[in-house]
C-alpha cells in the first residue's frame, strides 16, 4: 500500500509543533501543499523557527481551557504532538510534576474543544513509555496486545492523554488513533543516539560490555511518515499502532558501529557490569544530593543494559508501512556531521 496518504486530510492543526519531532512533521505537510496551523504558547519562538511563508501560529495554552476557544476553528485534521519537555539539567526527567498537568490534562482539555469543533480526525503521537518499561521486556519483541502498566508519571500521563483521544473518537464517532514512538533517531544532536556517538568520540563512553540486549527505535521521517499514513486512512480509527524501524539493536552494537565509523579499531577490553553498576551507583546518589541530571545513574544503565523491544508489525500488515532508515546508515551520518563541525550540515 501506498505510503501517501489515501482521503483527503484537509486544513491541518499540529500542536508541539515546534518540538523536534512536530517541526519534521510541519515541514513534510507544508512540502506537500497543505494548510497548516499550529498551536504554541510562544509565538515569538513559532516565528523564528518559521520566519518566512510557514504555518499559520495559534496561540494558545494546552493547560488553559479558555485559551483554546478557538484554537480549532476551521480544521479537519488534527495532529497532537504537544507534551511537557524537561530542562536538560532535570533529575529523574520521567518523574517531572508537569507531565501530568499538560500531557494528561492538556489533553483532555482539547479534546474537549475539539468536540465543539468540526475537526474529524484526531492522531496522537505517543509513546512506548505508555506500556511501561516492563512491556519491552517480555523476551521477544512486544505488540499492541500487550495491556498497558506504566511505571512512570510520564508514561501515566501519555497513557491516560491517550485515552483522552481514543474517547473521543467512540462518544464521537470521529477517526482517532495513536502512535507510540520508541527511541526517535534522526534529530540532529538531540536524542539519546547523538549523545552516545558523541561520548565514544570524544572517548568518554567505556569499552561496553557485550550485552545482547534489544532496542526498539524509529527514524523521526520514518515516524512522521507514520502518522501522516495512519491520518489518511479512516479504518485505523479506535486503532493503536507501535511504529519502530523494525530493527533491534544491542547498546554493544551501537558502541561498535560508532568505532568502526570513526575508524577506530575495538577494544580488546570491556568494563565488567560490576563497575558499571558501582558507577552508576554513585551517580544515582549524586543525583539526588545535588538535584542535577547526572552522566550515568542506575536508572539510565538499565536502559544501556535491558530490552526495550517492540513490534511495528500490525501497521506493516494493516496498512503497508516500510520504514525507509535504520542505525545502521544513521550513525555514521552522525560521525560525519560530528567530523564536520558544528558549522557545517552537509
Amino acid at each position: 500500500m501506498d505510503r501517501d496518504s489515501s482521503t483527503p486530510l484537509g486544513s491541518i492543526l499540529v500542536t508541539g509543533a515546534t518540538g523536534k519531532v512536530g517541526r519534521r512533521l510541519v515541514a513534510e505537510l507544508l512540502r506537500n501543499g497543505h494548510r497548516v496551523a499550529i498551536v504554541t504558547r510562544s509565538s515569538d519562538a513559532a516565528q523564528t523557527l518559521w520566519p518566512g511563508p510557514g504555518p499559520e501560529i495559534r496561540t494558545a495554552d494546552l493547560t488553559a481551557p479558555s485559551t483554546l476557544a478557538s484554537a480549532c476553528d476551521g480544521i479537519d485534521t488534527l495532529f497532537h504532538l504537544a507534551s511537557y519537555s524537561p530542562r536538560p539539567d532535570e533529575p529523574d526527567i520521567y518523574e517531572a510534576p508537569s507531565h501530568w498537568p499538560v500531557t494528561a490534562e492538556g489533553t483532555a482539555n482539547l479534546m474537549a474543544q475539539v468536540a465543539q469543533s468540526e475537526i474529524r480526525r484526531v492522531i496522537y503521537l505517543s509513546s512506548i513509555k505508555a506500556m511501561g518499561d516492563r512491556a519491552g521486556a517480555l523476551g521477544r519483541p512486544a505488540d499492541e496486545s500487550v495491556v498497558p502498566a506504566p511505571d512512570s508519571l510520564y508514561g501515566r500521563a501519555k497513557l491516560a492523554a491517550e485515552r483522552s483521544v481514543l474517547d473521543l473518537g467512540r462518544t464521537t464517532g470521529r477517526q482517532t488513533a495513536v502512535l507510540r514512538l520508541p527511541m526517535v533517531y534522526g534529530l540532529g544532536d538531540g536524542g539519546n543516539i547523538p549523545r552516545m556517538v558523541k561520548a565514544v568520540a570524544a572517548g568518554r563512553f567505556p569499552p561496553w560490555p557485550r550485552i545482547e540486549n534489544h532496542r526498539a527505535a524509529i527514524h523521526v521521517e520514518d515516524a512522521v511518515a507514520a502518522a501522516i499514513l495512519v491520518a489518511g486512512h479512516p479504518e485505523t480509527a479506535g486503532e493503536i499502532y507501535l511504529v519502530t524501524d523494525g530493527r533491534a539493536y544491542s547498546t554493544r552494537w551501537i558502541y561498535e558501529q560508532t568505532l568502526i565509523a570513526l575508524g577506530r579499531s575495538l577494544p580488546r577490553w570491556t568494563v565488567p557490569p560490576g563497575a558499571l553498576r558501582a558507577a552508576a551507583a554513585v551517580g544515582t546518589l549524586g543525583e539526588r544530593l545535588t538535584g542535577r541530571r547526572m552522566p550515568l545513574t542506575l536508572d539510565g544503565l538499565g536502559k544501556l543494559t535491558g530490552d526495550a523491544w517492540f513490534s511495528s508489525t500490525k501497521l506493516e500488515r494493516d496498512l503497508g508501512f516500510r520504514p525507509r532508515w535504520t542505525l545502521e546508515t544513521e550513525i555514521p551520518a552522525l560521525v560525519r556531521t560530528l567530523a564536520a563541525g558544528p558549522g557545517d550540515n552537509t
